[in-house]
């Protein structure tokens, strides 16, 4: 699978706070091309263009990490669930199959075959400390009382979010296109990213591939195995890298604006069917490289 990345403008060009309204490529860069099916001299690349960015609300980012033998883990999916509902396109969730030991996450022939883990979960339980076991979470990624870690337990998930949901200062606005491609499975995302306050630090976009179901067994908390549950907004790869793209580093300026564009060949889904483009989802967030806290997130829904 072929990850490239390439960012158009890693600084930008802002003076003053004025929006550019359809920023133009100073090169091509390394996208690669081969995923674009079209000789581009007579069809030409649809590059987007982005509209001034009208939001005032900072998003909150619930990441579950969970595990299809954990027996208590259906139950904080639950919660996870039920607070996507509560907070409709708000509360952006991720479901990450992960632990330090990998034991819940673990493929156990004959029954739990499908293997869920990805590196990028493996790495965050490992470079976020403090991790316990599954099932806990991060409310993008704040700092917890108990654990003075990133770590919740499910029964604060949901106190933890309204007063993020609440509180939380705006930071930074993101805004994602992409076009896609079905001849090569290839896929083209065109991000924005404006700081509405002046921030100190290191700011990293990140860029998840989320299954948005995919139906395997599950053990249950009464000690049965459901075959076919429901796993919900499954963390299935990431697009830019683990970490993903430096976006700014140091200082940034209230209506500083940042532009990312990248190339990503997405599964066959004639292989694997729960890769096909309607059951696929982008989660796009900004964070603070350093103390890993999102300071925003957005959800884009695929489609062919």
């Amino acid at each position: 699978m072929r990850i490239l990345a390439f960012i158009f403008f890693t600084s930008l060009f802002f003076i003053s706070c004025d929006h550019i309204e359809q920023p133009i490529p100073v090169s091509t860069g390394n996208l690669d091309w081969n995923l674009y099916p079209f000789d581009t001299t007579t069809t030409p690349y649809p590059w987007p263009s982005f509209s001034s960015n009208t939001n005032t609300q900072r998003n909150v980012l619930l990441e579950d990490y969970t595990g299809h033998t954990c027996t208590n883990c259906p139950g904080a999916a639950d919660i996870a669930h039920q607070l996507e509902l509560d907070y409709p396109n708000r509360l952006i969730l991720a479901s990450i199959h992960a632990s330090p030991s990998g034991s819940f996450q673990a493929v156990q022939p004959p029954e739990f075959t499908i293997d869920f883990t990805t590196d990028a979960g493996n790495t965050y339980v490992s470079e976020m400390d403090g991790f316990l076991g599954n099932p806990l979470g991060t409310i993008n990624r704040q700092e917890t009382s108990i654990f003075n870690s990133v770590w919740f337990l499910d029964s604060d998930w949901s106190s933890t979010v309204d007063n993020e949901i609440n509180s939380a200062p705006l930071i930074s606005n993101l805004q994602l296109k992409y076009n896609y491609y079905s001849q090569t499975n290839g896929i083209f995302i065109h991000t924005e990213t404006e700081f509405k306050n002046n921030t100190s630090g290191d700011y990293n976009l990140i860029i998840y591939l989320l299954r948005d179901t995919v139906i395997g067994p599950q053990k249950l908390n009464n000690g049965t195995t459901e075959n076919n549950y429901k796993h919900h907004a499954v963390l299935s790869n990431t697009i830019n890298g683990i970490w993903g793209t430096s976006v700014s580093t140091g200082n940034a300026n209230s209506g500083d604006i940042f532009y990312n564009n990248f190339s990503y060949q997405l599964p066959d889904p004639l292989v694997d069917s729960t890769y096909a483009i309607d059951n696929l989802s982008l989660v796009t967030y900004l964070c603070n490289r350093n103390s890993y806290e999102v300071v925003q997130v957005i959800k884009t829904k695929l489609a062919p």
